[in-house]
């Protein structure tokens, strides 16, 4: 059975990302080199994405997804967040410092930069979904929705949700479907996850 309403409701979250996405690559616009055949090319790969997650989010199956919403609780605060950054904003600075830096003359310059780390490890993630999607989703709700709320846990928290939370996400979506829909679907998004970071460089003219 398919739910409309259901597939909606996830295309407007992508759409909601996308903007997002697009608010902090606006922020470096000075930057740009090629934006209209970038754009074109960012559009092609970004969105047929976000409606395939969409349209694969709408159907419902017996199987039920891998961490069912309710088991994992509501974890995120501000305050968890604010004491997250002591371990978050380290980390984030030294991946923006390996693709870009502050000067004009960098290649992707900073936030720009925050953007492909995060497409880069959640390939990496999506990869390895290849071979053992329930343990990159488990790794991820272990670290994410831990109900400590210590410093050390609140960084991890912020960290894994960065890192991986795109592809956990995903993966806890295609859970709900057997293995020949599930692994072609990761396997196209390996490929996504790899043009989309090629299209996004080449905005700073990669």
């Amino acid at each position: 059975m398919f739910s409309l309403k259901k597939s909606l409701k996830t295309l407007a979250k992508g759409q909601f990302c996308f903007l997002i996405m697009t608010f902090i690559l606006l922020t470096n616009v000075s930057h740009w080199r090629d934006p209209l055949a970038s754009w074109v090319l960012i559009l092609m790969l970004i969105q047929p994405g976000i409606f395939l997650l969409a349209f694969v989010d709408g159907f419902r199956t017996k199987k039920a997804v891998e961490v069912e919403p309710e088991e994992r609780g509501s974890v995120f605060s501000l305050k968890g967040f604010l004491k997250s950054l002591w371990f978050l904003a380290p980390v984030l600075l030294f991946m923006t410092l390996t693709m870009g830096h502050f000067d004009r003359d960098a290649v992707v310059p900073f936030p720009s930069a925050l953007i492909l780390g995060f497409l880069l490890v959640n390939g990496f993630f999506n990869f390895l979904s290849l071979f053992v999607p329930s343990y990159v989703v488990l790794f991820y709700v272990a670290n994410a929705y831990d109900k400590a709320n210590t410093a050390w846990s609140e960084g991890f928290r912020y960290i894994a949700i960065y890192f991986s939370g795109l592809n956990a996400e995903i993966q806890n979506l295609l859970s709900r479907f057997p293995f020949y829909i599930q692994r072609p679907i990761t396997l196209l998004l390996c490929i996504w996850y790899i043009f989309a970071y090629i299209s996004i460089g080449s905005l700073f003219g990669w």
